[in-house]
């Protein structure tokens, strides 16, 4: 699926209104989230793999937003099993991506994200191949996992430092995010997308002071 045609961006687009109202009406509807919290506990392997699918997916295809799913998860599940799909689909996509990339080059991995959008991770990726050096890059660009792991895979980072570096690094960031979510969502479903905005805020000016730090 290439995404440069118009009719392409207009079902991104749908795809993208439909993630967005089904994962976003749980957490402001008490009775819609009371019947999913339900629906769940009554067959949990099958949410679990839903959820999962569902990250890995946006992951793959980069226009897609997971977040959305992530906040749904851990407003009608127990933190620790949101932590754990997510956790489960998102790294897994991350890995797909990367291997997508490393096979199929520039042509594939521009019809799931576009190039433009990687052209500052590729610098700041650019001989970056110590596992060190990979993984703190890898802790600052939590935020965009989709693109980095395109990225990347176009790059001369060897597989396993990305695999490695990106366990190592989403365990602890994902962790924290679930647990003090699930915490904040105990307080209502407000305090909860205080929260998230707040950790997403931070994230992404971090990521963006260190990747235009390395650039320069």
């Amino acid at each position: 699926m290439k995404f440069s045609t118009g009719r392409e961006r207009l079902l991104i687009i749908i795809i993208s209104i439909c993630i967005l109202v089904f994962s976003l009406v749980p957490v402001f509807s008490t009775n819609y989230q009371s019947l999913v919290a339900h629906a769940i506990a009554l067959h949990p392997m099958q949410a679990f793999a839903i959820i999962a699918f569902a990250r890995f997916l946006a992951i793959v295809i980069a226009p897609l937003p997971g977040m959305p799913i992530a906040f749904m998860s851990m407003a009608v599940m127990p933190w620790h099993e949101a932590w754990l799909a997510n956790f489960v689909g998102a790294d897994s996509g991350a890995i797909v991506a990367f291997l997508i990339a490393r096979k199929f080059r520039e042509p594939v991995v521009a019809q799931f994200t576009g190039l433009r959008n990687l052209h500052a991770f590729e610098t700041a990726l650019s001989g970056r191949t110590r596992f060190w050096g990979f993984l703190g890059l890898r802790f600052v660009a939590a935020g965009a996992l989709d693109f980095f792991s395109y990225a990347a895979g176009l790059s001369k980072i060897p597989f396993w430092i990305f695999a490695t570096a990106t366990v190592l690094a989403d365990i602890p960031i994902t962790f924290a995010f679930f647990y003090f979510g699930g915490i904040a969502a105990q307080y209502g479903v407000y305090i909860m997308v205080s929260f998230i905005a707040l950790f997403m805020v931070a994230s992404g000016i971090i990521a963006r002071r260190y990747i235009k730090k390395t650039n320069g």
